[in-house]
């Protein structure tokens, strides 16, 4: 009897025990081969770079490696539906679960996120002639992020313990009572990690586009690609801040009692609104660099301007905007009303007429030119019908009352994969395929690239076409099994014919790749005659191929010189730019902030403190290993040049400081939703006057000492810098010993954070603001440190302080609020 029991253990564990032994032999098999070829030295070279081409290729690899994990979720997913009442291996019942929702966060976060940022790094900097992002240490950090995040996603797959309430987490399925294991705990982390790296690339990138353009590149001469990837970088940081906030009260609710989501005070529908104002404009974050994309692909093998430049410019803006005007469309059930459901279903049909103007004007760039039928061009003309019927589809989706009918089924399941996989992942192989050539100075095989893509195409129609049709005849998604009697079996089996097609179309694209990098033979620079600055470089671009940069006085100044047979001689010394280095530390943060991750989703405590306070560590190491200082004592930065790069880091941020704001500010809407709580105390019971007056003199005063230290820092007068110095440390000291005391004595009164859902709202808001005052004083005082040791010159200096009184100030302005929606309304 306890054989069978073990036997049927084994083969439950079956898939995670197959995945360990193939895991093992490819480690062993690419150590032998890095063994082998003597490649420790690209391998280190890779690990500590800071250049922009080589995180973008680590972006690109992973994202495809990746891409190659979540397609074995989907073959796995579609033998288990092939036919009725199957039980293919052992996906069946929570294992289904897990698989579908690995499946569905895989391709979002890690395969589609990660490639497109990875051409956005390759391509951005060079179609602007800029010879790197703003930040390379910040980018570095970025990748690592990311990378880490993706890992410890993976992992809970290999510790048995996959994420199972689906790619969306949907609460209460996703809390502790309902999905006890901590797979989605891995969820919330491994998201959470790689979606600060996400937010980090989107300051990158906006600084980059706004401050680092050639000389006479305007807004308006920008290529779509660029245009697109601003756009979506604005995006991600809002969208991907509500989803950080979303994630930070889901984990309280996991893992320290809290109800925001659950039981009689919590509300399930608040993290619907919470995730789908991330999550609708994550379709667009998804969908509008593949726009790009297929932009320029289409200019440049249609030998044509693109059509109407002005209006798809718009056309990008509008869609970012309507984009966080949409989300309740996912909702239409959960019983809101007809007003509410009316005015999303309008904003969800009034979106459709920027994307169509972006279609039309594709098609006529087209119309009239002398197409060319390479791989690139027929991925962007495969895209133009599949994704309009994915649009189509989302306008009948927009129906209130048709929604009612199709949600939850299978045509969703159609729906969704036609808009994301049918514009994002066709979007992706085109811009490989384009970009490919820059990216490593190698042309792949257009042969096989053929095959790659007649393959897929077919396969995915093939696949998602069907399910449609199985949705309309009453087939839900997220199940493993159906009957006969469902009338679903044909549907399903065209279906997983389809994505097997794909998965044979991806083997070409595989060994197209291995094909091309063992091939000696190197491309030209401009392969393809193309039509923007990226083309007027190296292949693959080297670190100083724009020492000099270009003056562009039109939309496409290079193709206007190959136009006019000229070469470019109009050419203006490169603005100052970050020293070039390499550095490892970037990944060592990464790593530490994994293990910080894994200690918490374990919950064990010790581990997660002493990672923390590792990771600080680190981060002060890496701010006093600034490389500016060796230039600026050998005089190779001169003063304007600091003050160029310094304007840079102010704009990068504030970016930060509206990422944080954002996420106050849902916190403050939590706060507002949720007090006063329908049982327990009310917040009138609880706030103390005294407590809070002298909490908000201590630290609003300390607003004014810090502005007279940076004063006397500016004037050189050490007793104004110090008196200032001093007094704000006090004061900030005094402000924690208030907040302290102030949460001690509830605590000792009863009113702990579990207690009710208001209490719970006030901890996780005054709490995460405490946790700033916190980390701004161990700021300033290495900030302190760093000056009395003689580290930094003082021109440096000065910069870190002003950046740190920025923040201080915004600390500062946060508890303002706090006094006036949290305290103020309830205080006697």
């Amino acid at each position: 009897m306890d054989m069978d029991l073990t036997s049927q253990a084994l083969y439950q564990a079956s898939d995670i025990i197959v995945a360990w032994i193939f895991s093992i032999v490819l480690a062993l098999f690419i150590g032998y081969y890095i063994w082998k070829k003597r490649k420790w030295g690209i391998l280190w070279d890779y690990v500590t770079t800071t250049n922009h081409r080589k995180i973008g290729t680590m972006y690109i690899l992973s994202g495809l490696l990746f891409f190659f994990r979540g397609g074995v979720d989907a073959l796995l997913i579609r033998t288990q539906l092939i036919a009725p009442n199957t039980e293919f291996w052992v996906f069946q019942g929570d294992k289904y679960n897990g698989l579908f929702t690995t499946h569905g966060t895989i391709m979002i976060f890690f395969v589609a996120m990660p490639i497109l940022i990875g051409l956005m790094n390759v391509v951005v900097p060079l179609q602007i002639g800029a010879k790197d992002l703003a930040f390379p240490i910040l980018n570095s950090l970025s990748f690592w992020l990311f990378f880490s995040g993706a890992i410890l996603f993976n992992l809970s797959f290999f510790f048995g313990t996959p994420p199972n309430a689906g790619w969306t987490a949907y609460a209460p399925l996703s809390i502790s009572q309902f999905t006890p294991d901590v797979g989605n705990s891995f969820y919330i982390f491994s998201i959470q990690l790689s979606g600060i790296g996400t937010l980090l690339t989107a300051i990158n990138m906006i600084v980059t586009i706004l401050r680092l353009r050639a000389p006479g590149m305007k807004m308006f001469r920008m290529p779509l690609f660029t245009w697109s990837t601003f756009v979506t970088s604005v995006l991600i940081l809002i969208a991907f801040s509500t989803l950080s906030v979303a994630l930070y009260l889901l984990m309280f609710d996991r893992m320290f009692g809290t109800s925001f989501f659950t039981g009689s005070e919590g509300d399930p529908v608040y993290w619907q609104h919470l995730f789908w104002i991330f999550g609708h404009p994550e379709v667009y974050i998804l969908a509008l660099p593949a726009f790009g994309i297929f932009s320029d692909v289409i200019s440049t093998f249609s030998k044509k301007i693109i059509f109407g430049y002005s209006s798809m410019v718009l056309s990008i803006i509008l869609i970012g905007f309507l984009g966080f005007m949409v989300w309740v469309h996912h909702m239409f059930t959960v019983g809101l009303g007809p007003m509410v459901n009316t005015f999303f279903a309008v904003t969800t049909m009034l979106i459709a007429v920027p994307t169509g103007i972006k279609v039309f004007n594709w098609l006529f760039t087209m119309r009239g030119g002398q197409i060319q039928l390479t791989v690139p061009m027929l991925f962007a003309i495969g895209f133009i019908p599949s994704f309009t019927m994915g649009g189509v589809t989302g306008v009948m989706l927009a129906i209130p009352s048709a929604d009612f009918q199709f949600h939850d089924s299978y045509f969703v399941v159609g729906h969704f994969h036609y808009t994301i996989l049918g514009a994002t992942v066709l979007g992706i192989f085109a811009g490989i395929y384009y970009w490919y050539p820059k990216i490593t100075g190698k042309m792949l095989d257009e042969r096989l690239g053929k095959w790659h893509f007649w393959l897929f195409i077919i396969g995915f129609h093939l696949t998602f076409l069907p399910m449609h049709f199985a949705g309309l005849n009453g087939m839900p998604r997220r199940v493993f099994t159906y009957t006969k009697e469902d009338g679903v079996f044909f549907f399903n089996s065209l279906s997983t014919i389809g994505a097997f097609v794909m998965g044979i179309g991806m083997l070409f694209f595989a060994w197209n790749v291995y094909k091309t990098y063992r091939s000696k033979q190197q491309v030209e620079n401009d392969c393809w005659d193309g039509r923007t600055l990226e083309w007027a470089v190296s292949s693959p671009p080297k670190e100083d191929d724009f020492n000099t940069a270009p003056i562009v006085d039109s939309l496409e100044p290079l193709w206007q010189l190959k136009k006019n047979q000229q070469k470019w001689t109009n050419k203006l010394p490169q603005r100052p730019n970050p020293i070039s280095t390499k550095s490892v530390i970037p990944a060592v943060i990464a790593a530490t902030l994994f293990l910080f991750s894994l200690a918490m989703i374990y919950q064990w405590h010790t581990l997660a403190s002493l990672t923390a306070v590792v990771t600080i560590i680190i981060i002060i190491f890496l701010s006093w290993c600034d490389k500016r200082v060796e230039n600026v004592q050998k005089g190779n930065l001169l003063k304007k040049d600091l003050n160029i790069l310094f304007d840079d880091k102010k704009m990068g941020f504030f970016l930060y400081l509206a990422i944080d704001g954002i996420m106050f500010a849902v916190l403050f809407a939590t706060y507002f939703l949720y007090t006063p709580a329908s049982i327990g105390p009310r917040p009138e019971q609880v706030f103390e006057s005294k407590t809070v007056i002298l909490s908000s003199i201590f630290l609003l005063t300390s607003s004014g000492t810090i502005a007279l230290s940076e004063r006397g820092l500016k004037k050189q007068n050490n007793k104004i810098f110090h008196t200032g110095f001093i007094m704000t440390t006090i004061l900030a000291l005094a402000f924690l010993s208030s907040t302290f005391h102030e949460f001690y004595n509830y605590w000792m009164k009863g009113f702990v954070i579990d207690l009710n859902v208001f209490l719970s709202s006030f901890f996780v808001l005054v709490g995460l603001h405490a946790a700033h005052v916190l980390f701004g004083l161990g700021w300033l005082l290495q900030l302190y440190i760093q000056l009395k040791m003689h580290k930094i010159p003082l021109v440096l200096y000065q910069e870190k302080q002003t950046i740190f009184s920025y923040y201080w100030h915004f600390v500062d302005i946060v508890w303002v609020f706090i006094v006036l929606i949290v305290y103020l309304p309830y205080l006697g």
